[in-house]
Order: C-alpha cells, then sequence, then structure tokens
C-alpha cells in the first residue's frame, strides 16, 4: 500500500466511534465528500448514501460506522512492522495501553472510499449500528437501491474469509452466473474460508432488494477486544479483490433467488470475545460439504503492546496529516441523528 493509502487508512482508524456515538465517523465523511465533491445524502439516523456517475445498474459498496469500542478521546493509531506484515493497532496516548482500534468495521469503510475514488459508476452505504443489530440497514433507502445490481460488503474479518450465509441464508447462489463468475477469482485472491455468519448489513439489504451480494475480508483481527489489530497488507489484498470482481461482474444485475433457510450454526462471529475463529467450519463451495475447523492458533501474531515498544507514525483524532485530513470535528454530545439515544 502506498504513502498516501496508509495516511488515509490510519486517518479512517483513528476516528472514535460506537454505536449510537457517531457522529465524529459521520461528521469526518461528510468532510471527505465535501472535499471530494461527491454526491450524498445523509438520513435521519445518520446513513450516508453515496451515488457517483451514471449507470444503468450500479454496484454498490457496504460498510458501518460504528464499532464496539468506546468513544476514546486518547485513541492513537500505531504502526508496527512484524514478519514482514505492517500492522496498525491501537493505544490509549494517556495510559499507553492497549485501546480498540475498531477495524470493524472502519477497514470497510476505508475500503468503500477507496473505490469510490477508484470507479466510475459506482454508489457506497454506509450503515450506522450495525453492532447492535443492523440498526441502519434495516431502515435502508429503497430509493437508493433500486438501481444497485450487486452489493460487496468488507466486513468478514482477517484476510482470508467471507460470508457464505448470513443467518443461515446464502448471500448468493452458487450455480447461477454471478456464482461461476466470483467463485475462483476470490478464492485466488486467498479467501477460503466461506463460513457461516450471523448478520451484518447485507443481510436485510439482499432480504429487502433481492440482489446477490458479497461479505468479504477486511482485514482486521482480535475484532471486539481492545488488542485488535489490521493486516495493511490484508486490506490491500481486498481492495485489489473488489476491484477485479468490479471488472468481472461490470454494471449488471444479479438476482438473488431465495432458499430455504438452514438451521447453521458457529462461526467466527459467534466466538466474538474471544477474537478468532473457533469452530463453525469452512463451507467448500464447491464439493458442498462442510469441514471442521482447527482451533484458532495465532501465538505468531501477537501485536499485544509491550514496554519499549518502537511505534512510528502515531495518529490521533484531532491531530490528522494525511489523506483525507479534517482538522476541526463537531461535540461528542451532538444529537442531530437520532440513532444516538
Amino acid at each position: 500500500m502506498n504513502s498516501e493509502k496508509l495516511g488515509r487508512l490510519k486517518e479512517v482508524l483513528a476516528v472514535p466511534t460506537y454505536s449510537r456515538n457517531e457522529v465524529l465517523m459521520i461528521e469526518y465523511l461528510k468532510k471527505v465528500l465535501d472535499q471530494k465533491g461527491y454526491d450524498y445524502t445523509v438520513d435521519n439516523l445518520g446513513n450516508i448514501y453515496v451515488t457517483k456517475g451514471v449507470a444503468e445498474w450500479y454496484p454498490c459498496f457496504v460498510a458501518h460506522t460504528d464499532t464496539v469500542h468506546t468513544v476514546n478521546p486518547n485513541l492513537k493509531v500505531v504502526q508496527l512492522e512484524e514478519d514482514g506484515k505492517t500492522i496498525l493497532t491501537g493505544i490509549d496516548k494517556e495510559t499507553m495501553k492497549p485501546s480498540g482500534i475498531g477495524g470493524d468495521d472502519k477497514c470497510g469503510v476505508f475500503l468503500c472510499l477507496e473505490m469510490l475514488d477508484k470507479l466510475d459508476n459506482v454508489k457506497i452505504a454506509l450503515f450506522v449500528s450495525e453492532e447492535i443489530g443492523c440498526v441502519g440497514s434495516k431502515q435502508a433507502d429503497p430509493e437508493f437501491f433500486k438501481n444497485v445490481g450487486y452489493a460487496i460488503q468488507y466486513d468478514s474479518p482477517e484476510g482470508d474469509s467471507m460470508s457464505m450465509t448470513l443467518m443461515g441464508k446464502k448471500l448468493f447462489n452458487a450455480e447461477s452466473d454471478f456464482g461461476s463468475k466470483v467463485g475462483n477469482l476470490i478464492l485466488e485472491h486467498g479467501i477460503t474460508y466461506w463460513e457461516r455468519h450471523p448478520y451484518t448489513d447485507i443481510w436485510p439489504l439482499m432480504e429487502k432488494f433481492g440482489f446477490s451480494c458479497l461479505n468479504l475480508a477486511a482485514g482486521y483481527h482480535r475484532y471486539h477486544t481492545a488488542n485488535e489489530y489490521v493486516v495493511v497488507e490484508e486490506v490491500e489484498n481486498s481492495f485489489e479483490l473488489g476491484l477485479k470482481l468490479h471488472e468481472i461482474l461490470g454494471e449488471n444485475y444479479y438476482e438473488r433467488v431465495e432458499e430455504p433457510k438452514q438451521l447453521l450454526y458457529g462461526s467466527t462471529y459467534w466466538n466474538s470475545s474471544q477474537g478468532g475463529k473457533t469452530g463453525g467450519g469452512v463451507i467448500n463451495l464447491y464439493e458442498g460439504d462442510d469441514e471442521d475447523e482447527d482451533e484458532y492458533d495465532d501465538d505468531s501474531f501477537d501485536y499485544h503492546y509491550k514496554d519499549n515498544e518502537d511505534f512510528t507514525d502515531l495518529f490521533d483524532y484531532k491531530e490528522f496529516n494525511g489523506g483525507y485530513s479534517i482538522k476541526n470535528f463537531g461535540s461528542l454530545n451532538n444529537d442531530d441523528y437520532s440513532a444516538f439515544w
């Protein structure tokens, strides 16, 4: 990832945001979109809808603007280099203890902004309060989605996972034109864990609007913990995959054929307190069988804060210095959006 994009990623990660207290992220995104001159709307919940270009059917990229970490004005984003990888994690700049960086789903927000910059004809939807039950996406604007041909969300953990099902329902039919186009390309980018997840924002979208969807890896690890971290190379891989998926899918409509609900349980998301893969299983799309997943062992990626750690490029939410920089935020007590109860 080049230095400009890395700066943008750090900047997004540095904005503290929490379910029903997402005003700093919303104001940040409005500044970004205004600076770029993009056409967007913000509804009374705080959901952000952006349209770029003109198309009969738009691809739509999706993320959510909340995290599970309470707003910490002392959050700093820290860059580490370990095992040949660039790692971003969070610390409290006063206590110097780990502080959740919120890659779930700030990585997705970053990726949506990158896709918006790169593609000529595209929509992005950034929803509030996914972590507490898809509050924003359950009230998604039908007018915005009436000409969306398919949706891609970046909200699956680590660098090698995606959702095969949400709430027991498949996001797309493997035998369809959509499935035949995306399957091998996803595997070529190392997305080999096709898992059974509870929910994210494309779940209500696919139910309500009937288009095929994907939920792809966003590069965040140990999510929902203070020791959460982001692997930059995995974020970049997801960006490149998104571009290739757009190239092969084009600006077309791909219907999602309704299938009977499957009672599938166990996945990365069911074990969120542990921040890793335990149980659940890997879905082999092409053979149709399930394999038990080995217990997750992440000892080789121990990015806890250590005494005398050599931090580089510390970013905090008041001191941005690159990418989509802005200087001013609103009050933490802003109550303009009804999501902030």
